[in-house]
């Protein structure tokens, strides 16, 4: 087995990803394999942050009356 890639990639192959994506695919993967819970949480909360941050401020607060706004809270 190869450590280095190729950098062939069939255009006829739909499901064929480019080598970047392969690559970035691959870190991530690997990122999340290797990681703590801890380090898990951390990332995970960055990038519900960033995802709300970049929503409108009437679909936030339309979330946060959904989860927070009922009589009794499970």
């Amino acid at each position: 087995m190869s450590d280095s890639y190729s950098y062939d990639v069939d255009v006829t192959d739909p499901n064929e990803l480019d080598p970047i994506d392969r690559m970035i695919r691959d870190l991530v993967d690997y990122k999340l394999n290797s990681c703590s819970v801890h380090e898990m949480l951390a990332m995970a909360s960055d990038h519900m942050t960033q995802d709300l941050e970049n929503r409108p401020l009437s679909e936030v607060q339309a979330i946060h009356n959904d989860l927070f706004s009922r009589e009794e809270l499970h």
